[in-house]
C-alpha cells in the first residue's frame, strides 16, 4: 500500500509519530511516497524530520501556536491574530496538498493533526482513505476524565481537533495505556521510535530536564540551586542566565536526548506527550510541568499520572518529586507499547479501512 503522511510539524510530538509509523510500515512491505509537513516557516524542513526521515518531505505554511513573549503561557488571542492574516496563503497550501495528493495517488493518508489536513479532507474528495492519529483524539473519547474548571478550554481543544478530523474514515487516539474505546474513536497504543529498543537502560543518578519555555527553565535553575548533591542534565536551545555548578547544559538534539534519558535517574519534562512516552518506555519516573494555560499538556500530565507515569505539578517541585521517588517504584508499560505494531497494522490495513 502507498501512503502520504500531512503532519502539523511544530514541536516533535507528531514527527517523532510521523518517524515511528514510517519504521513500521516500511517493514511490512509498505510505501511512504511523501510527507507533507505543516510548519509557520516552509522555507525549512522541522529538524527532527531533516535529521532522521527517510521519505520525501514538502512544506507548506500552516496555523501554529503562539506564546505570551513575558509569561510564555499559551496565548489564544496572539493564536488567532497570528493566524487570520495568513487566511490567503492556508487556501494556497490546501491546494498544494491537492496537487500532491492528485500526483502520488496514495492508498492511504495520514494525517497526524494538522489542522489544514483536515480541512483538505473536508473539501476534496479522492479514493485514498484517510486515518487521524494523534493523542489529542483521546480528549473526545467520552470515557476521558477533563479538568475541572476548564470547561472553555475544552471546548477550543476539541473544536480544533475535530476540524483536524474532517472527512475521516478511522481515528486512532494514542494513549499512554490501554483505554476504552468511543464510537469511532479507537485507542492505539504510543507510536515510539524503534532506536529507543537498541539503548541500555542505566540509572546513572542524574536528573534529565527538557523545559521548552525560557520562563520554565529560569525556575527551574533557582529550584537546581537548592539540590547541590544532584546532577541535572538539561536541554534546551540556549541560555543566557547564569548555571548552577550541579547544572549541565545540552543543546538540543534528538539523538543524544534519548542516550541521556537511557541512563538518567527520571525526568523533568514539560507535559509533552512523547517525551512522556519515550521516559515510560524506558522506565524513567517522571514530574511533568505542564505549560501555562496549555490544556492539552494539563490533560496530558493529569492523564499520564493515571497511568503510572510520574506525577504532575503546576511548578517545578523538586522536593516532591524527591519524595516521589523514594517512595514509588515506576511502572512498566513495554507490554502496551509493544503492542502498537501489530494494532496499527491491523488497523490501516485495506480492509478495515472502511467509512464510518
Amino acid at each position: 500500500m502507498k501512503f502520504v503522511f500531512i503532519v502539523q510539524g511544530e514541536g516533535r510530538g507528531h514527527q517523532t509519530q510521523a518517524l515511528a509509523l514510517s519504521e513500521m510500515l516500511t517493514s511490512n512491505g509498505h510505501e511512504i511516497s511523501l510527507a507533507l509537513v505543516g510548519t509557520n516557516n516552509p522555507s525549512r524542513i522541522p529538524s527532527l524530520l531533516a535529521e532522521k526521515a527517510s521519505f520525501k518531505i514538502e512544506t507548506f505554511q500552516s496555523p501554529s501556536l503562539i506564546y505570551n513573549s513575558k509569561t510564555q503561557a499559551l496565548s489564544l488571542n496572539k493564536t488567532i491574530r497570528s493566524a487570520v492574516p495568513n487566511t490567503r496563503k492556508y487556501i494556497k497550501s490546501i491546494l498544494q496538498i491537492k496537487r500532491a495528493m492528485e500526483i502520488c495517488q496514495p492508498d492511504v493518508i495520514i494525517n497526524f493533526y494538522d489542522f489544514l489536513g483536515g480541512l483538505y479532507s473536508a473539501f476534496f474528495t479522492n479514493k485514498a482513505k484517510v486515518v487521524c492519529i494523534g493523542h489529542q483524539y483521546l480528549l473526545l473519547n467520552r470515557h476521558f476524565n477533563h479538568p475541572k474548571g476548564h470547561w472553555l478550554d475544552r471546548q477550543i481543544v476539541n473544536f480544533n481537533t475535530k476540524i483536524t478530523a474532517l472527512g475521516s474514515d478511522k481515528i486512532l487516539a494514542l494513549s499512554f495505556s490501554e483505554f476504552e474505546n468511543d464510537r469511532e474513536i479507537i485507542t492505539v497504543p504510543p507510536l515510539v521510535r524503534n532506536e529507543l529498543i537498541y539503548y541500555s537502560n542505566q540509572d546513572l543518578g542524574y536528573i534529565l530536564v527538557y523545559l521548552t519555555q525560557p520562563e520554565m527553565i529560569s525556575e527551574f535553575l533557582i529550584y537546581a540551586g537548592h539540590y547541590t548533591h544532584l546532577i541535572f542534565e538539561v536541554f534546551i536551545d540556549k541560555c543566557l542566565a547564569e548555571i548552577p555548578e550541579n547544572v549541565r547544559i545540552n543543546p538540543i538534539s534528538s539523538s543524544a536526548f534519548i542516550q541521556k534519558m537511557a541512563k538518567c535517574k527520571a525526568i523533568i519534562s514539560t507535559a509533552g506527550f512523547e517525551s512522556v512516552c519515550e521516559a515510560m518506555y524506558l522506565g524513567k519516573p517522571a514530574l511533568m510541568v505542564p505549560i501555562k494555560k496549555h490544556y492539552e499538556q494539563l490533560c496530558n500530565a493529569l492523564d499520564a499520572q493515571r497511568a503510572g507515569a510520574g506525577i504532575f505539578s503546576k511548578q517545578i517541585d523538586i522536593g516532591s518529586f524527591l519524595t516521589y521517588l523514594q517512595t514509588s517504584k515506576p511502572m512498566s508499560h513495554k507490554i502496551w507499547i509493544h503492542q502498537a505494531e501489530q494494532m496499527f497494522m491491523r488497523e490501516l490495513s485495506d480492509e478495515m479501512c472502511i467509512e464510518l
